[in-house]
């Protein structure tokens, strides 16, 4: 299976996703749609030991290749190689692993003589080691049925939290902010040459398809990544401007299209802020629990759109037609998921109408 036959219509998502994060329609509004596909076989779900459901990597090849194979794509989703790691970042830098079967959490990093967890040394990690080879492993196995992003966490302030500390790091931001400032311009300086040295294992001709997919799933023919600091619901936007920003626009300079990660209701302090960064082509609004109903952010949607954003929002089948009365079909992503194969033909094929009657 290739991805032609994956998402049958692949050339043309290519130009949907490009006109995307330059807030155009090539041809219509983007919609990703994931459903049971027609025909396909569901299998029972491979019993594993709860570790080795985050840890191997074979085990993870395997799980996503059959999610591949019994799922219709469409509209213009794609297949993603998603381990569901957010913490493996600060694994490199002594952090302890916990694993659940729906999650893995850390315990802060050992400090120092001097009060604070060490930076450095994180190249003879064994979890660096394995984050290298199973990077290149899921690349290799891909053979152009799904992408692969090279990451394995969040970005420089959110790693710097778990390595720190969430609440030791609100104390460090209150009492010793220039050493937090020093930390996080080091760990992104580390994270960049991670990313760096995984760029290269997930390099097109090794994963067997063009162009790159982030986290929140969007394609782009260059390098394309998710960045977040959730860190900064917590802190206010002259703090989080000051401390956190200045890495985060350093990295999204290495990129060519980025998204941020706009994380629940506490982090919308910030957005003004994160509006007004030329580096910066969309936003990913995830309202958290409680607040998922997409039909109340229609002003937030408009909001970030008219500072020439891109967006990308969840709805369930039913909210997008009346979401797409309310806001403009240029630069929006909806993704959703559906019942059957049918029923998300004929979703993509009413939003295909609604927003070709909405441009003329």
């Amino acid at each position: 299976m290739k991805i032609e036959s994956i998402n049958e219509d692949w050339g043309t998502v290519k130009q949907r996703w490009e006109a995307w994060w330059e807030q155009q329609l090539h041809d219509r509004v983007l919609i990703c749609v994931t459903a049971p596909r027609d025909g396909a076989v569901q299998p029972p779900q491979e019993e594993v030991a709860v570790e080795t459901h985050w840890t191997d990597s074979d085990y993870a090849i395997r799980t996503t290749l059959a999610t591949v194979q019994r799922t219709y794509y469409g509209g213009d989703a794609l297949p993603v190689f998603m381990h569901g790691w957010s913490v493996g970042h600060s694994l490199c830098f002594g952090c302890t692993p916990h694993f659940a079967r729906d999650t893995v959490w850390v315990d802060p990093a050992p400090t120092g003589d001097d009060g604070f967890p060490s930076l450095e040394g994180w190249r003879q990690s064994p979890w660096w080691d394995w984050m290298r080879r199973s990077t290149l492993s899921a690349a290799r196995a891909s053979r152009g049925r799904y992408f692969v992003p090279p990451m394995w966490g969040n970005q420089a302030g959110d790693t710097l939290a778990m390595v720190r500390g969430s609440q030791e790091l609100l104390m460090d931001i209150a009492l010793n902010p220039d050493w937090v400032r020093s930390a996080i311009q080091r760990m992104s300086d580390i994270l960049l040459e991670i990313f760096e040295e995984l760029w290269t294992l997930v390099s097109p001709d090794l994963v067997g398809l063009p162009g790159s997919v982030n986290y929140v799933n969007t394609w782009s023919s260059g390098r394309t990544m998710g960045l977040d600091c959730d860190m900064s619901c917590m802190i206010s936007p002259q703090t989080f401007a000051d401390l956190f920003l200045p890495a985060l626009v350093e990295h999204m300079r290495t990129l060519d299209r980025r998204i941020y990660h706009l994380d629940g209701p506490g982090a919308i302090q910030h957005l003004d802020l994160l509006l007004e960064l030329p580096e910066l082509e969309a936003i990913q609004w995830v309202p958290g629990a409680g607040h998922e109903g997409v039909l109340q952010w229609v002003p937030l949607i408009r909001r970030i759109q008219a500072k020439g954003k891109s967006i990308v929002v969840y709805a369930r089948p039913g909210e997008i037609e009346p979401l797409l009365r309310e806001v403009e079909p240029e630069g929006l992503c909806v993704s959703t998921s559906c019942r059957s194969e049918a029923e998300a033909r004929q979703l993509v094929e009413r939003a295909s109408r609604m927003s070709q009657e909405r441009i003329r």
